[in-house]
């Protein structure tokens, strides 16, 4: 029997994500070498990736994400959450996001998303792809 638990590796990968005291480096051990994140029609390769965490890091004093939904089947996963992020002003927003999960021998290989801006600024629509 298998230890594979998409569901708790996303919640891990979220965790890692969000705590802005780690280093975003170590999320890819989470993901396969051939990585891709497609976020509203952008894509993103594991290196670009590794950038777009950093850039958060660089903009954002918090970031939390709030699975509302999530369901698992063989080597997929799909999530509905809600980002919320503080800006280093202050100014907060929250992002609505439907996301679709990958996995190749446990590691993530592909995420594709969409997001939806629920309140916020100028600018936030890109966060999700920000580098």
């Amino acid at each position: 029997m298998s230890d594979f638990n998409p569901e708790q590796i996303i919640r891990k990968i979220f965790a890692a994500f969000t705590d802005f005291s780690s280093d975003p480096a170590a999320l890819s051990a989470f993901m396969t070498p051939d990585y891709r994140q497609f976020v509203d029609g952008r894509e993103m390769t594991l290196d670009e990736f590794q950038n777009h965490a950093m850039s958060l890091r660089r903009l954002l004093k918090m970031l939390e994400i709030d699975i509302q939904q999530i369901v698992c089947q063989g080597n997929q996963a799909a999530t509905v959450h809600i980002a919320r992020a503080t800006r280093l002003s202050g100014k907060q927003s929250q992002i609505k996001v439907i996301a679709f999960y990958q996995f190749n021998n446990g590691r993530l290989c592909l995420v594709d998303e969409l997001t939806h801006v629920l309140n916020g600024h100028d600018g936030d629509k890109s966060l999700g792809s920000v580098r």
